[in-house]
């Protein structure tokens, strides 16, 4: 029998491209949503929905749409020590940069809610944070990046894994797609069954009508 696969839909305030990060040609969950990382698996489905403030700005919704910030498909669940020593050359593009991260802040200062395109830019969404400190169970040094400090360590490190997405669709919030369905109420966070119609129409009209990747254009 086929096992049940789910959708995690979740509303975000923030869309600065460190959580999920979509750079690189994968999108990564390994920071934030804690809950989500720990449960997905393979198959899973997760999206990203615009919260009524998001950084700071308020998004006026015509006629009470929702909108999708991101949707993805789980291809692989791994650890962050994996995330981290990965081989696949990858993974490492999602470090955070040696230089100074004092540009990083100051990137973040004028990029706002904008999806980044400025390789330099791209370079301090990078989600890889987390280095295994060595002769240490599952002990981890955090590295200076704009996004989160050690405030944020536990919290994210108590998801245990990294969210690894091939197929995904990011709108962004500045072209965050309306999503019009009277029967499908997006709550905080919630995980829905594909064997219900409502989730399983937004995945249809999304990979039906969309191409993959950044800012996707429509088929």
């Amino acid at each position: 029998m086929e096992e049940k696969k789910y959708l995690y839909c979740y509303k975000m305030t923030h869309d600065t491209g460190f959580a999920p990060n979509p750079y690189h040609g994968i999108l990564t969950l390994a920071t934030c949503k804690p809950t989500i990382r720990r449960c997905a698996e393979k198959g899973y489905w997760i999206s990203g929905w615009a919260a009524n403030v998001v950084q700071g700005k308020k998004q006026k919704y015509k006629d009470k749409a929702q909108r999708l910030i991101f949707l993805a498909k789980v291809e692989k669940v791994i650890s962050y020590k994996d995330y981290w020593e990965e081989t696949e050359k990858v993974y490492s593009k999602k470090k955070q940069p040696t230089k100074s991260i004092e540009k990083g802040k100051e990137c973040f200062k004028s990029c706002g809610n904008r999806i980044v395109t400025k390789n330099d830019d791209i370079a301090f969404c990078g989600d890889n944070i987390y280095e295994p400190i060595k002769g240490e169970n599952n002990e981890f040094e955090q590295h200076e990046n704009p996004h989160h400090g050690e405030a944020n360590k536990a919290h994210d490190l108590s998801g245990k894994n990294v969210l690894i997405c091939n197929d995904f669709y990011y709108f962004g919030i500045e072209n965050a797609l309306e999503i019009e369905n009277k029967n499908f109420v997006v709550p905080r966070c919630r995980k829905f069954s594909l064997e219900e119609n409502e989730a399983k129409t937004v995945i249809e009209y999304v990979t039906k009508n969309y191409e993959t990747g950044i800012n996707p254009k429509k088929k």
